[in-house]
């Protein structure tokens, strides 16, 4: 098995374990407690940091793409929310 560096160790966490949870994090879903200890972690990880601030930016390109975007017909919405209903069925 190589190491990757993503079992590099910083305050207690994995660089696997903090990119695990990058998105929610930056969706502001965790607890301030988890919070904190990936907060000390990408504190001395320059490469957590890196990757994380890209993620970052990318999904803030993304939001701000999609608040431009236009609405759906009503008609459309509904027809889409059926289907993707009937694909999580499966």
């Amino acid at each position: 098995m190589r190491d990757d560096g993503l079992d590099t160790m910083v305050a207690g966490v994995r660089c696997r374990e903090v990119l695990a949870e990058l998105s929610d994090y930056l969706d502001g879903a965790l607890t301030a407690e988890r919070v904190g200890v990936l907060q000390a972690h990408l504190a001395g990880c320059d490469r957590c940091t890196r990757f994380g601030g890209e993620v970052s930016g990318v999904l803030a390109a993304l939001r701000s793409g999609a608040a431009g975007a236009p609405e759906l017909a009503p008609h459309t919405s509904e027809r889409l929310h059926a289907r993707l209903a009937l694909v999580m069925l499966k």
